[in-house]
């Protein structure tokens, strides 16, 4: 079902259908209308009128709606599920999508209940109602198209689901020609991801087997790996970061009017091209200068002061788009971003105040300053009314550029509020709610105006800085009273009157120390998808990416949750790529590595940002009929091929051996395989080619099998620092290959004394445990327990939470050396302090 005779890329909906328009139909015709989901279904019918509900829906004498539930049909790839599972078949290019329904049983009975109303004889026109916007453009014209329907097709493009905007979408229903381009933009995204996805995924995952010699199934979205890398990069700032102790010297100085304090400060260090911008001016590296700039200016009277004083404006903040709500809302409230967009469209959806929300417009049409002023005077009798009614009067309402621009807006304009008077609002939506009606109300207001001072006191010679102001006109700020978080309350120096001899009262020298970034909020995170070009270091890509980002604002919230996700096939759990600590980003071991080994074998460009912005850019060309769907899935298609040559490139030539020793176990021959030397009789005693980036040599695994234990071994490269290292590897009893030590690191004290020290004490003796290479370890040197088991290394972080429960939960990342197979499991403390796997 779904396939067609059609040239390969070609838009999924018939064009010669499509251009069609609705004709005065015979009596007893009826128009089939499609929503995205039963609830604005009912909408609609509500709006148009009439209407009797029924076990499909809702019909009228010309009219039936039902409704989609999301996606019912899928782009797929003929043979791909038995074909490309090995480098040398990737990649998999099918010449020709299909759209099959998705297979799922809820769906597949939505998806026959819409074939059976297309196929209906007195329903002769179908109209598209979906979300507006290139995802739902997509909803239904895979559902068209898997459903084999030839009917005219209308498009009804809803902007609100107030029942005056949809009547007008209903009244102004145009051909569904009128969206080809959308509709292009939409399935190629679709296919696209799909080539890029599963044949990086695939290839990613067969070269980690053969390269580290264990199988796990590897991402390599083209939103969400750049995404992660974001994180990860961060985390490895974070982790590399050594604080540096500096100083600053403090002074209290005494006016008539009051005491003002001062900080040195040196107006020729630091600046914008300063290591630490404005920051590095106050700061002194060595504390001997410190000391000497305190000794010369300890009760020394200061020879003058210089105010400089000017006026200062912040104008209204933009109107709100998704990714800006999505980001105060996760400042203000500690809201995910997924929260927020079911909010926002529980707003738009169910309580109808509040316009569509996955728009990535700040600004409103110009023709919509006759609308806005309605909006505002339906906020009467609210709490609202106050502020809406003063810019109603005050004649605030009027042509901008800033607030009422065509050209900033594509699919949808800004979120606004509709007018709607809200009712039965949970807390959180009436937090969000209150958001978008103040940032609507606010964007009217003349901006808030201050008066900036800036005191330098010079004392021995030396500067001393100072600074405050003084808000004179409200402006905006009214809107949010003491709700808005500023910086308002900086307090005003005391005045000096003219030629004032001022005291110093006090002087003191602090030491500090530079901190560490910090981890992202998911406020910071969307920030970085939205401004993803700046992390770019080309030069002209960062400039053309100036107006994209990774992802749209509508999939932002998607992506970071699929990073979060334990949901793993069949019911299972996986370990995420990333966890949240309170309302911070942390990637976990697993998304570090996925990371590293993408730019280690040489498809780094996966983790950038570069290609899915200019993956959104052409899109969004193609969506305005300046770029041809041909051109850009020939592009895919080249870059798809480019990409698994270089992970071919990274495969290891691998030449076939039979040990000279025999099995330990069985007595069989011993064979090097593609990625491990095994057992010809598969009694489990495998041992994999390579073990952290080291390849071992057929010697070198003869050695292990017949004495058990190698000699120390160079080379080992830590999956978390990249650092190598050396180690014997011993066979257990069990058959398993583990890492050895000797000696033992923590026997070293100048070692333990250097190493970072974890939160959590030691379970032995209550001691402090160091974070070493290979070890955590007591600083009593009585206890110790290795990083890696099974082929998992421990973070610090994963340290002190085992210590602080003495039980972790299941996690991934573990290798078994008999199958070659990850597998999950948790670790747990025993009495006897020993650390212990244990398994679901």
């Amino acid at each position: 079902m779904g396939k067609h005779n059609r040239t390969p890329y070609k838009t999924t909906c018939r064009r010669h259908h499509l251009a069609a328009t609705l004709s005065h139909e015979a009596i007893m015709t009826k128009t089939l209308i499609i929503a995205e989901k039963p609830s604005v279904a009912a909408d609609i019918a509500k709006a148009i009128g009439n209407c009797t509900k029924t076990a499909d829906g809702f019909e009228r004498a010309d009219v039936v709606i039902s409704a989609a539930a999301g996606h019912l049909a899928t782009v797929v790839a003929p043979g791909a599920d038995k074909g490309g599972k090995t480098l040398e078949t990737l990649p998999v290019i099918p010449q020709q999508f299909e759209v099959r329904p998705i297979e799922d049983p809820r769906a597949l009975t939505r998806f026959k209940l819409l074939q059976r109303l297309m196929n209906r004889p007195d329903v002769t026109s179908v109209v598209n109602a979906c979300d507006a916007g290139r995802e739902g453009e997509l909803i239904f014209r895979l559902i068209y198209e898997a459903a084999g329907c030839r009917k005219v097709c209308k498009r009804m493009w809803l902007k609100s689901m107030t029942p005056d905007a949809i009547r007008e979408a209903y009244d102004r229903m145009a051909p569904a020609s009128d969206y080809d381009r959308l509709g292009d933009a939409a399935r190629c995204r679709s296919e696209a991801d799909w080539l890029v996805g599963i044949n990086g995924s695939r290839g990613v995952s067969i070269l980690h087997q053969i390269v580290r010699g264990a199988y796990q199934s590897m991402s390599a979205g083209r939103v969400q790996t750049p995404t992660l890398a974001i994180i990860v990069d961060l985390e490895e700032k974070i982790r590399n970061f050594k604080p540096v102790d500096y100083f600053e010297v403090h002074g209290t100085f005494g006016a008539a009017a009051g005491n003002y304090p001062g900080r040195w400060y040196n107006a020729g260090a630091g600046g914008a091209a300063g290591e630490d911008g404005e920051g590095a001016k106050y700061r002194i590296t060595k504390k001997e200068d410190a000391e000497a700039i305190l000794a010369k200016c300890r009760g020394a009277a200061p020879s003058s002061v210089r105010d400089e004083t000017k006026p200062l404006t912040e104008i209204a903040p933009r109107l709100f788009d998704l990714t800006t709500l999505q980001r105060e809302a996760n400042k203000k409230y500690k809201l995910s971003a997924a929260d927020t967009l079911k909010i926002a469209q529980s707003l738009y959806e169910h309580h109808k105040v509040a316009t569509y929300p996955r728009t990535d417009a700040t600004a409103l049409p110009e023709d919509y300053v006759e609308p806005a002023k309605q909006i505002l005077a339906d906020l009467g009798g609210t709490k609202y009314e106050v502020h809406a009614q003063r810019a109603l009067k005050s004649d605030w309402v009027r042509p901008n550029k800033r607030i009422f621009d065509d050209a900033k807006i594509s699919d949808h304009f800004a979120i606004i509020p509709t007018g709607v008077k809200p009712q039965g609002l949970t807390e959180a939506e009436d937090a969000i709610y209150d958001m978008i009606v103040r940032r609507f109300i606010a964007a009217f207001y003349p901006a808030a105006e201050y008066q900036q001072t800036v005191r330098i006191t010079t004392v021995a010679g030396e500067q001393f800085r100072s600074s405050g102001r003084v808000m004179q006109l409200e402006g905006w700020k009214a809107v949010y009273g003491a709700l808005i978080d500023n910086d308002d309350k900086t307090l005003a120096l005391p005045p000096l009157a003219p030629a004032e001899r001022v005291s110093t009262k006090a002087m003191a020298i602090k030491a500090l120390k530079t901190q560490a970034p910090k981890r992202m909020t998911e406020a910071a995170l969307l920030s970085a998808m939205e401004h993803a070009g700046r992390l770019v270091d080309d030069s002209e890509m960062s400039e053309a990416m100036a107006e994209r980002g990774l992802g749209t604002p509508a999939t932002r919230a998607a992506t970071i949750e699929g990073l979060l996700s334990t949901a793993g096939s069949g019911g299972k759990t996986k370990e995420p790529y990333v966890v949240r600590d309170k309302n911070y980003l942390v990637p976990t071991e697993k998304g570090i590595g996925l990371v590293n080994f993408l730019r280690q074998i040489g498809v780094g460009a996966l983790t950038s940002p570069a290609m899915t912005g200019e993956w959104e850019h052409k899109l969004k060309l193609m969506s305005e009929g300046k770029y041809q769907r041909t051109a850009f899935m020939h592009e895919i298609e080249q870059a798809t091929r480019d990409m698994l040559d270089a992970i071919r490139l990274k495969a290891p030539a691998v030449e076939a051996v039979t040990l000279g020793v025999a099995c330990p176990k069985c007595g069989g021959a011993v064979k090097g395989g593609i990625s491990s030397y095994s057992c010809e009789r598969q009694c489990g005693v495998d041992i994999k080619r390579q073990l952290l980036s080291r390849t071992l040599t057929p010697a070198e695994v003869t050695q292990l099998l017949q004495a058990r234990v190698t000699d120390n071994l160079e080379g080992f490269v830590s999956g978390k620092t990249g650092k190598a290292f050396a180690a014997m590897l011993k066979l257990t009893d069990d058959w398993k290959v583990e890492f050895a030590f000797a000696p033992r690191e923590q026997a070293d004290p100048a070692t333990l004394a250097a190493a970072p020290a974890l939160t959590k004490p030691c379970p032995k003796c209550k001691g402090t445990m160091r974070a070493l290479e290979t070890t955590f370890s007591c600083e009593k040197g009585d206890y110790f327990f290795y990083r890696t088991i099974s082929g998992r290394r421990m973070s610090d972080v994963e340290a002190d939470y085992f210590l602080d429960k003495k039980k972790t939960p299941v996690c991934g990342g573990f290798l078994s050396t008999r199958t070659g197979k990850g597998f999950s499991a948790g670790y747990k403390l025993t009495k006897e302090h020993k650390v212990e796997l244990f398994f679901d």
